[in-house]
């Protein structure tokens, strides 16, 4: 059972003051060290085995080209064990590397971080061989994806390879679909045979650094390490230990295998492992505490990831009752015990979570750090539900209920889903609100980069700014519609899958691969908003100023965003004290919840070209910052060039009532039809938590969350007076995590700006 959590937390919580069940290890303490020394390496080790592979196979099908050459940097990518380490493997031969690929090379290519034989390889040998082939295109994998982390524990690569071989064997090449299967099914086993033998590469690494090891403790560390890896990923997972490595490997062979990732994630990882950890106790093979250390190494291994890995506990089971466990509590405390940026851990809470399981998570949050974000599981679940009605296959309940999120928190059908193959562009609603303004001409540049939807100048009625602002929004989407395609296509010729689609069902019973439509959903399209809150205050000045109360007419408005409101400070008063998103007013309330629903209605008709639709969410990343740079002065009292609202969370200190009310604003929109969820940030002072009932009030303020049905909520726990001094002093705050929109980072290696804009959120009591 679960220690009971202690009554009391520190003024200011740390290790051991009331909050974690447990102290970190040695181990895990110099792991953590470690890795806040790193420092992001650039190496050209798969470019160059892949640049190889491609050229000698050259003129045959790129399917079986890429399983060649993913099978080659298998067995030749450099490998390294990590000092105290219980868990191997990396993205590349160091834990902080940066992949060369096309879409980035030109930029890399001079990079300090190559020394100059690896520069001149690259130019000389690397990137010529990438035109001639016509593989320098602007596309790659966007990743946001969880694959059948199940499967390949249940059935290990060799259980999928003969899978696939099983497939082959059903085939009848005369016939031209077959065929085109069979490519796709060789290059399967090809990828699996080798992606098995990826063990026994660190076993035999393991067991010959056991013989030089001195030191007895880890001497028997390493030969344990040779003992799992010749076990997995070959075979099935016995052991909590052995399927966390297996997980390791899964993740680090999908990375090894796409030209760029952005979020191939984790999933609910205390369901998937809970069997394996329950067996350990129940046989006696391993005790809770080795368990919990074992956690910590995992978290520790991704965590240098950030955001591109991300995990959930909690939610519930296939039959909608609490799935809440044992190792739900321990991920918590695993998170707790390293405290990096990464994993982008979530707590996926319900209207049955489990008081103690909400209080856990609220010590987490008091220690800061950006851990964790509360994600909406009742929310989820009919957000995967609506999926089925825009076309393609309908999510079944019990698919629904084992959705997860990846990347920032785009939920997903883990292991049944194509996720997002690409990225194409955000929608910047505070853009198409300038164009409503300007007759579709961009005021940092005057270009035409909208429609012509009239001189607003003449508008009479509200009704005509919300019609010209879906306008302006429709032909945005077909914008991004057109661009989107062209990149897909471009996608699905260049760079096919075969070890990923093999962990993505129904790829191997199709025999075609996830780029292709192989995948049993295929939804994502990989549309995200930002502005969204500006457009809204924005609309509401509109409305209230000159159509409701008269204040100013249509022309007096439009000469003070020309001017930027210089010589118009009544106006701008006027703008700034107009009611605002996040007070619980329904007046301003109601036109978030418009632009949200415009937004979605329109980008949901947006097709990919494996018969699936949009489902429109997702992060603003840091883009609001750099997107808020080329826009004018906005009718909400924003100033040109100003950042614009982080992620759909209220405009910067524009919310004067509270968190709650903050929730009750965001709870008027229907966060249902939003498909791919949306973020909103919250910001809470640290002395909120001097005692236990701060820990307790912000486990009501979930509850307020969950029962307002909001998909997203994220909570940075961190003094202004905090962030000023790492601004000052960033060599003693290297390890301040902080969550941005969507996503955590540290806060000293974000640039100036965006840390300005998070120290600016307004701090917020309970």
């Amino acid at each position: 059972m679960l220690q009971t959590v202690r009554n009391e937390v520190a003024e200011r919580p740390s290790v051991g003051d009331g909050v974690m069940e447990s102290e970190a290890t040695l181990r895990i303490e110099k792991l953590k060290d470690a890795l806040l020394k790193l420092r992001s390496t650039v190496t050209i080790d798969r470019a160059r085995i892949e640049t190889r592979i491609l050229k000698e196979n050259a003129g045959e099908p790129m399917v079986t080209r890429r399983a060649k050459a993913f099978a080659a940097i298998v067995r030749e990518m450099p490998i390294d064990i990590d000092p105290d380490q219980l868990l191997v493997g990396y993205v590349d031969s160091g834990p902080y590397p940066a992949h060369v690929y096309p879409a980035n090379a030109p930029m890399l290519a001079g990079s300090s971080r190559l020394n100059d034989e690896e520069k001149r390889e690259l130019a000389e040998e690397i990137i010529p061989i990438w035109q001639e082939q016509g593989l320098m295109q602007p596309v790659g994998h966007y990743g946001h994806n969880i694959h059948n982390f199940e499967k390949v524990l249940s059935k290990g690569f060799l259980g999928i390879k003969e899978e696939a071989e099983a497939g082959l064997a059903e085939l009848d090449l005369t016939e031209p679909e077959d065929l085109k299967k069979a490519a796709f099914l060789g290059g399967v086993v090809t990828s699996m045979e080798a992606a098995a033998e990826i063990g026994e590469r660190f076993a035999a690494l393991a067991r010959e650094m056991a013989e030089e090891e001195k030191d007895a403790t880890r001497k028997a560390d390493l030969l344990k390490i040779a003992e799992v890896c010749e076990r997995v990923p070959a075979n099935p997972a016995r052991t909590l230990h052995e399927a966390l490595q297996a997980c390791v490997f899964v993740r680090m062979l999908v990375m090894w295998e796409i030209a760029y990732d952005m979020g191939f994630c984790l999933g609910r990882m205390d369901q998937y492992l809970y069997p394996l950890f329950e067996g350990d106790m129940r046989e006696g093979r391993s005790t809770r505490e080795q368990a919990q250390e074992l956690l910590d190494c995992y978290t520790l291994k991704v965590g240098h990831a950030g955001a591109s890995a991300s995990m959930a506990v909690g939610g519930v089971r296939p039959d909608g009752n609490d799935a809440t466990n044992d190792l739900s509590y321990m991920f918590i405390e695993a998170i707790m015990h390293t405290r990096l940026a990464g994993p982008n851990f979530a707590v996926l809470v319900h209207s049955k979570s489990p008081d103690q399981f909400l209080i856990k998570a609220c010590q987490l949050c008091s220690l800061g750090g950006g851990h964790p974000q509360f994600l909406n599981y009742d929310v989820m679940i009919a957000q995967a539900l609506a999926r089925g009605t825009t076309g393609g296959p309908s999510v079944t309940l019990r698919d629904a209920r084992t959705a997860a999120n990846v990347g920032c928190l785009e939920l997903v059908i883990p292991g049944k889903d194509s996720g997002y193959l690409y990225f194409t562009h955000y929608s910047n609603h505070a853009l198409a609100l300038e164009l409503v303004m300007t007759n579709g001409v961009r005021r940092s540049d005057g270009r035409q980069v909208g429609l012509q939807t009239g001189d607003s100048r003449q508008f009479t009625s509200f009704e005509e700014v919300q019609q010209a602002y879906h306008q302006q929004l429709a032909e945005m989407r077909r914008r991004i519609q057109i661009a989107g395609t062209q990149r897909e296509q471009k996608l699905i010729e260049l760079y096919p899958t075969l070890f990923e689609s093999a962990l993505i069902d129904d790829c191997i019973e199709k025999g075609m691969c996830r780029e292709d439509g192989g995948a049993h959903y295929n939804f994502n399209v990989g549309i995200t908003q930002l502005g969204t809150t500006d457009a809204a205050d924005s609309l509401t000045a509109i409305k209230r100023l000159v159509f409701d109360d008269g204040a100013i007419n249509m022309g007096q408005l439009c000469d003070a965003l020309d001017s930027n409101f210089e010589g118009h400070d009544s106006i701008h008063r006027m703008c700034l004290e107009a009611p605002k998103f996040g007070n619980d007013d329904d007046y301003a309330d109601e036109q978030e919840a418009w632009v949200l629903h415009e937004w979605v209605s329109e980008f949901s008709k947006m097709k990919n070209m494996r018969g699936g639709y949009c489902s429109p969410g997702g992060s603003s990343m840091s883009m609001y910052v750099p997107e808020g740079k080329v826009l004018g002065a906005l009718p909400s009292g924003r100033l040109a060039g100003q950042p614009l609202a982080d992620a759909n969370s209220p405009s910067q200190g524009q919310a004067l009532e509270g968190p709650t009310a903050i929730l009750k604003s965001m709870g008027k929109a229907d966060n249902t039809e939003i498909l791919g969820g949306t973020p909103l940030n919250i910001r809470i002072m640290p002395g909120a938590f001097k005692d236990q009932e701060g820990v307790k009030r912000m486990a009501d303020l979930v509850r307020v969350f969950v029962d307002q049905k909001i998909f997203h909520l994220q909570i940075n726990v961190v003094s202004s007076d905090t962030l000023k001094e790492a601004q000052r002093e960033p060599e003693k705050h290297g390890g301040l995590a902080v969550k941005v929109a969507g996503y955590n980072a540290f806060f000293t290696q974000l640039d100036k700006e965006l840390q300005d804009t998070i120290i600016a959120r307004t701090e917020h009591g309970l």
